[in-house]
């Protein structure tokens, strides 16, 4: 069963985005208010979770009124001749992951995959291919924020291993090596795909399907 904690984070977000963006596009005064409102009640809701009271919550979604979109984050699948597969534990809860993280400005994602795994393990590595896009609320990921994980195949073309303030331990695993148990949230469907992937070069990137439904809109009717 997913952690309803994490699910009312995530709907606290989804109304925070709602009235973020309706207050982009909006002029009127009534709707202004209504959606001050909503961020108001975003913030009480995710202070039931979140170890934050509603105090300190409020004043951060009152002055942050840019539009929300999800974040892009990005992990890297790295092989290395042996056919082993490079992770990183991570320095704050010891579970193991890829290495990754969030996209800066002003970078595309394949480049910001490759700073990622230089930053957390030392070595440098040449984006190959591809792999998948993964939607966080579909993969188990736990996070309060709507994800979309890029996941991409690299190469080590330099660098050594290093340990820094990110994690613990950065070491190459077989496939019967892998510490299932142990992963990060979120990263053992990712991890799968690249070893199917890395077996069968040929097999397509990975996407989520979700059942389409396509709704009224200010231009369309009933459907």
């Amino acid at each position: 069963m997913s952690d309803p904690s994490h699910r009312v984070a995530v709907i606290a977000d989804q109304l925070r985005a709602l009235a973020n963006n309706g207050l982009h596009f909006t002029d009127d005064p009534y709707q202004i208010e209504r959606f001050h409102t909503v961020l108001s009640l975003a913030a009480e809701l995710l202070a039931m979770v979140d170890r934050r009271d509603v105090d300190e919550l409020r004043p951060i979604f009152r002055d942050d009124l840019t539009i929300r979109t999800p974040l892009a984050v990005v992990d890297t699948a790295v092989f290395d001749d042996a056919g082993r597969l490079l992770l990183i534990q991570r320095a704050d809860d010891a579970s193991w992951a890829l290495p990754g993280g969030a996209c800066d400005l002003g970078e595309a994602p394949a480049t910001g995959g490759a700073r990622e795994v230089w930053e957390e393990t030392g070595y440098q590595v040449e984006p190959t291919a591809l792999l998948g896009v993964y939607d966080s609320r579909l993969c188990g990921q736990r996070s309060s924020r709507h994800l979309y994980h890029f996941l991409f195949a690299g190469r080590v073309i330099g660098g050594k291993p290093i340990i820094t303030d990110e994690t613990r331990a950065v070491d190459w695993f077989a496939e019967d090596e892998i510490p299932w148990d142990a992963l990060s949230p979120g990263h053992e469907a990712r991890i799968r795909f690249a070893w199917t992937r890395h077996g069968s070069p040929d097999t397509p990137p990975f996407f989520d399907r979700e059942p389409l439904a396509f709704g009224p809109t200010l231009h369309h009717g009933e459907t």
